[in-house]
Protein backbone atom coordinates (compact mmCIF):
# COMPACT_ATOMS: atom_id res chain seq x y z
CA UNK A 1 0.00 0.00 0.00
CA UNK A 2 2.79 2.46 -1.19
CA UNK A 3 0.53 4.61 -3.22
CA UNK A 4 -2.79 6.19 -2.22
CA UNK A 5 -5.55 3.92 -3.95
CA UNK A 6 -9.14 4.73 -4.13
CA UNK A 7 -10.01 3.31 -0.97
CA UNK A 8 -7.65 4.80 1.29
CA UNK A 9 -8.62 8.21 0.45
CA UNK A 10 -11.18 9.02 3.06
CA UNK A 11 -14.10 11.60 1.78
CA UNK A 12 -13.50 15.19 2.88
CA UNK A 13 -16.89 15.54 3.20
CA UNK A 14 -18.97 14.87 6.41
CA UNK A 15 -22.04 13.45 4.71
CA UNK A 16 -23.67 10.65 7.12
CA UNK A 17 -22.46 6.75 6.47
CA UNK A 18 -24.77 3.96 6.66
CA UNK A 19 -22.74 0.79 7.60
CA UNK A 20 -24.73 -2.47 6.78
CA UNK A 21 -24.51 -6.23 7.22
CA UNK A 22 -24.44 -8.13 4.15
CA UNK A 23 -25.75 -11.81 5.15
CA UNK A 24 -29.01 -11.99 6.22
CA UNK A 25 -29.62 -8.23 6.34
CA UNK A 26 -29.23 -7.13 2.54
CA UNK A 27 -28.44 -10.55 0.70
CA UNK A 28 -28.72 -14.14 0.90
CA UNK A 29 -27.84 -17.50 -0.66
CA UNK A 30 -29.76 -17.87 -4.08
CA UNK A 31 -29.03 -21.94 -3.54
CA UNK A 32 -31.03 -21.84 -0.60
CA UNK A 33 -27.99 -23.22 1.23
CA UNK A 34 -27.09 -21.65 4.94
CA UNK A 35 -24.37 -19.39 3.29
CA UNK A 36 -23.03 -18.59 0.07
CA UNK A 37 -21.48 -20.81 -1.79
CA UNK A 38 -20.04 -19.18 -5.04
CA UNK A 39 -20.18 -15.26 -6.35
CA UNK A 40 -22.96 -15.42 -7.80
CA UNK A 41 -24.70 -17.69 -5.21
CA UNK A 42 -26.66 -14.53 -4.05
CA UNK A 43 -29.93 -12.31 -3.95
CA UNK A 44 -30.93 -9.28 -2.66
CA UNK A 45 -33.29 -10.05 0.35
CA UNK A 46 -36.85 -8.14 -0.21
CA UNK A 47 -36.46 -4.38 0.93
CA UNK A 48 -33.43 -4.25 0.85
CA UNK A 49 -32.74 -2.41 -2.66
CA UNK A 50 -34.93 0.05 -1.86
CA UNK A 51 -33.88 0.74 1.95
CA UNK A 52 -30.39 1.18 0.56
CA UNK A 53 -31.41 3.35 -2.46
CA UNK A 54 -33.60 6.19 0.09
CA UNK A 55 -30.13 6.25 2.05
CA UNK A 56 -28.12 7.09 -1.30
CA UNK A 57 -30.78 9.16 -2.51
CA UNK A 58 -30.59 10.90 1.05
CA UNK A 59 -27.17 11.85 0.90
CA UNK A 60 -25.63 8.79 3.13
CA UNK A 61 -22.57 7.05 1.99
CA UNK A 62 -23.38 3.24 2.01
CA UNK A 63 -20.76 0.14 2.83
CA UNK A 64 -20.84 -3.11 3.51
CA UNK A 65 -19.53 -5.38 6.47
CA UNK A 66 -19.03 -9.02 6.70
CA UNK A 67 -17.55 -11.80 8.89
CA UNK A 68 -16.26 -14.29 6.14
CA UNK A 69 -15.57 -17.73 8.14
CA UNK A 70 -16.31 -19.48 5.17
CA UNK A 71 -12.52 -18.26 4.15
CA UNK A 72 -11.14 -19.54 7.06
CA UNK A 73 -13.08 -22.74 7.49
CA UNK A 74 -11.94 -23.46 3.72
CA UNK A 75 -15.33 -23.27 2.20
CA UNK A 76 -14.54 -20.78 -0.03
CA UNK A 77 -11.16 -19.04 -1.49
CA UNK A 78 -10.25 -16.04 -0.76
CA UNK A 79 -10.18 -15.25 -4.15
CA UNK A 80 -14.04 -16.26 -4.96
CA UNK A 81 -14.92 -14.29 -1.74
CA UNK A 82 -13.88 -11.36 -2.98
CA UNK A 83 -15.86 -11.99 -6.53
CA UNK A 84 -18.58 -12.33 -3.89
CA UNK A 85 -17.96 -8.53 -2.55
CA UNK A 86 -17.54 -7.67 -6.04
CA UNK A 87 -21.03 -9.16 -7.22
CA UNK A 88 -22.65 -7.53 -4.36
CA UNK A 89 -21.73 -4.05 -5.34
CA UNK A 90 -22.89 -5.06 -8.80
CA UNK A 91 -26.48 -5.98 -7.48
CA UNK A 92 -26.08 -2.72 -5.19
CA UNK A 93 -24.36 -0.12 -6.68
CA UNK A 94 -25.12 2.78 -4.17
CA UNK A 95 -23.02 0.62 -1.93
CA UNK A 96 -19.42 2.30 -2.16
CA UNK A 97 -17.08 -0.44 -0.75
CA UNK A 98 -17.14 -3.94 1.72
CA UNK A 99 -15.19 -4.43 4.42
CA UNK A 100 -15.17 -8.20 5.19
CA UNK A 101 -13.18 -10.09 7.56
CA UNK A 102 -12.33 -13.88 6.75
CA UNK A 103 -10.65 -15.33 9.86
CA UNK A 104 -12.20 -16.64 12.89
CA UNK A 105 -9.31 -14.36 15.09
CA UNK A 106 -10.19 -11.12 13.15
CA UNK A 107 -7.29 -10.22 12.41
CA UNK A 108 -7.67 -9.95 8.58
CA UNK A 109 -9.83 -7.42 6.73
CA UNK A 110 -10.02 -6.47 2.99
CA UNK A 111 -12.09 -3.49 1.94
CA UNK A 112 -13.10 -4.11 -1.79
CA UNK A 113 -14.57 -1.93 -4.46
CA UNK A 114 -15.71 -2.55 -7.94
CA UNK A 115 -11.76 -2.42 -9.09
CA UNK A 116 -10.22 -2.56 -5.97
CA UNK A 117 -8.97 -4.90 -2.98
CA UNK A 118 -6.96 -3.42 -0.49
CA UNK A 119 -5.62 -5.53 2.88
CA UNK A 120 -6.01 -3.99 6.37
CA UNK A 121 -4.52 -6.87 7.94
CA UNK A 122 -1.56 -4.51 9.77
CA UNK A 123 -4.35 -2.17 10.94
CA UNK A 124 -3.85 -1.45 14.22
CA UNK A 125 -7.46 -2.62 14.79
CA UNK A 126 -6.12 -6.16 13.85
CA UNK A 127 -7.37 -8.69 16.28
CA UNK A 128 -10.82 -6.77 15.94
CA UNK A 129 -12.20 -6.96 12.55
CA UNK A 130 -14.78 -10.14 13.55
CA UNK A 131 -18.00 -8.85 14.55
CA UNK A 132 -18.78 -8.53 17.46
CA UNK A 133 -15.73 -6.25 17.55
CA UNK A 134 -15.77 -3.35 16.26
CA UNK A 135 -12.69 -3.01 14.18
CA UNK A 136 -14.45 -2.87 10.35
CA UNK A 137 -16.93 -0.21 11.57
CA UNK A 138 -14.29 1.84 12.99
CA UNK A 139 -12.31 1.30 10.41
CA UNK A 140 -14.67 2.32 8.10
CA UNK A 141 -15.28 5.65 10.43
CA UNK A 142 -11.94 7.04 10.38
CA UNK A 143 -12.11 6.27 6.86
CA UNK A 144 -14.82 8.34 5.93
CA UNK A 145 -15.20 10.92 8.83
CA UNK A 146 -19.11 11.11 8.68
CA UNK A 147 -21.17 13.34 10.65
CA UNK A 148 -23.34 10.76 11.72
CA UNK A 149 -22.95 6.72 11.56
CA UNK A 150 -26.29 4.04 11.76
CA UNK A 151 -25.44 0.72 11.32
CA UNK A 152 -27.72 -2.25 10.28
CA UNK A 153 -27.79 -5.67 11.04
CA UNK A 154 -29.85 -8.73 11.83
CA UNK A 155 -27.73 -10.80 14.54
CA UNK A 156 -26.97 -9.88 17.94
CA UNK A 157 -23.15 -9.83 17.34
CA UNK A 158 -24.09 -6.83 14.82
CA UNK A 159 -26.08 -5.22 17.11
CA UNK A 160 -23.12 -5.64 19.73
CA UNK A 161 -20.37 -4.09 17.58
CA UNK A 162 -22.07 -1.05 16.96
CA UNK A 163 -22.21 -0.55 20.95
CA UNK A 164 -19.01 -1.15 20.72
CA UNK A 165 -18.33 1.29 18.07
CA UNK A 166 -20.79 3.51 19.69
CA UNK A 167 -23.22 3.94 16.98
CA UNK A 168 -27.14 3.61 16.67
CA UNK A 169 -28.17 0.08 15.32
CA UNK A 170 -31.16 -0.66 13.69
CA UNK A 171 -32.63 -3.88 12.99
CA UNK A 172 -32.61 -5.37 9.37
CA UNK A 173 -36.25 -6.73 9.24
CA UNK A 174 -37.43 -3.20 10.60
CA UNK A 175 -35.24 -1.59 8.16
CA UNK A 176 -36.37 -3.05 5.32
CA UNK A 177 -40.00 -2.46 6.67
CA UNK A 178 -39.60 1.37 7.12
CA UNK A 179 -37.61 2.00 3.94
CA UNK A 180 -37.85 -0.82 1.66
CA UNK A 181 -40.76 0.57 0.14
CA UNK A 182 -39.77 4.04 0.17
CA UNK A 183 -37.61 4.77 -3.00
Amino acid sequence: MEQESETERADASTSPLLIVDLDGTVREPLSGNKFIQRPRDQRIIDGAEGAIAYFAATGWKIVGVTNQAGVASGKKSLQSCIKEQQYTLDLLPEIDEIYFCPDFEGRKCFCVTRTEVDNYSKHPKSGKFRKPNPGMLILAIERHSPNKVLMIGDRPEDKEAAQAAGIKFQQAENWRRTYGDAS
